[in-house]
């Protein structure tokens, strides 16, 4: 005779865990979903009867209870080259993460068009699945007209200055290409080329154009390297070949300057002995290059934690939050005085 089947266990529920820790069925709400202060022993109490009884809340339900999920996203732009095959955004997302899982948030990323229309179409999107904010890594470029009238509170990161009723974080780069520019100068090197972008409206390149200016040294060419490692490799390789090449670089990111020093690897330039280099962003890669590269390093865990307390703070101001950066010494600049 076969034996019968096992009949499914009940799943536990929010009152199993209030008798088994001992408290009310709203003391084990505001222990695992904040809302008011539970004591310590209260909530260890708590978190032990959750793991013993397996109990998993109905996510889905407390959202429809509270208009909440609980849930950020993190919108980054579709393009051929991905956001987080550089390091910078790669740390930058980290930590947003951590900055969001702090405060009881889950952080999800997305990548998509900027397009107006299609960017509403998205926050749209976003609001019907009660996301409570969208952090926009746009860089400036996302439009208040097309979004603001959904009603979701956003953020838009990596922004290079102030726009009106925009609420952003950014680093202040101007200032930040200034200072790598003016420490290449402080080496004694007098022809400091550009590798970056073309447009000198650009912060890093006309940082990089007002330190030469303030010092009385004419600017060096510029590369037109923009933000990837092939870019810097081809900028690094028309370097190398020239006669009457720089004696110092400036590169707009670090993911260019690693371009640049396989360039000058190849082609047998020596860093820094016959150029000198400073890179920006300040990403983990740039201290395992070899030599390991002088860069200026944007604040990210502040600028993250900045970018997450605003967005979840949608009656603050709307206004743009920069950060000052750090340049970070290392070898491939030069001894240091």
């Amino acid at each position: 005779m076969s034996e019968a089947p096992e009949r499914p266990t009940r799943k536990p529920t929010r009152r199993d865990v209030a008798r088994l820790a001992g408290v009310s069925d709203a003391v084990v709400s505001y222990a695992l979903n904040g809302g008011a202060p539970v004591a310590p022993d209260t909530r260890r109490r708590v978190l032990a009867a959750v793991a013993e009884l397996g109990y998993r809340p109905n996510q889905a339900a407390r959202a429809l209870r509270s208009g909440s999920a609980r849930t950020l996203v993190l919108a980054v732009p579709d393009r051929d080259d991905p956001v987080f095959a550089n390091p910078f955004f790669a740390e930058y997302a980290a930590a947003i993460e951590s900055a969001a899982r702090e405060r009881g948030y889950a952080l999800y990323s997305t990548a998509t068009s900027f397009e107006p229309d299609g960017l509403r179409a998205r926050f749209e999107e976003f609001a019907a699945r009660m996301v409570d904010g969208v952090l926009v890594l746009s860089s400036g470029a996302a439009d208040r007209s097309a979004i603001d009238p959904v009603g979701l509170p956003w953020v838009d990161l990596n922004a290079p200055g102030a726009r009106d009723g925009v609420a952003s974080v950014g680093t202040d780069l101007r200032a930040g290409a200034e200072r790598a520019t003016e420490h290449l100068l402080d080496h004694g090197r007098t022809r400091v080329a550009f590798v970056g972008q073309l447009d000198d409206r650009e912060p890093r390149h006309s940082g990089w154009r007002a330190a030469c200016a303030s010092r009385g040294v004419p600017p060096g060419r510029v590369y037109d390297g923009g933000y990837t490692r092939d870019g810097g490799y081809v900028s690094g390789l028309r370097i190398a070949d020239e006669d009457d090449r720089p004696d110092a670089v400036f590169a707009a990111s670090d993911r260019t300057a690693v371009g640049v020093l396989r360039a000058f690897h190849e082609r047998g330039v020596r860093v820094p002995e016959d150029v000198a280099l400073v890179a920006f962003d300040g990403s983990w890669e740039a201290e395992y290059t070899w030599p390991p590269l002088t860069t200026v390093r944007q604040p990210i865990e502040a600028m993250a934690d900045a970018a997450v307390a605003r967005v979840l703070d949608p009656a603050g101001e709307r206004a743009h939050a920069e950060f000052d950066a750090e340049l970070v010494l290392r070898a491939s600049c030069g001894p240091h005085r």
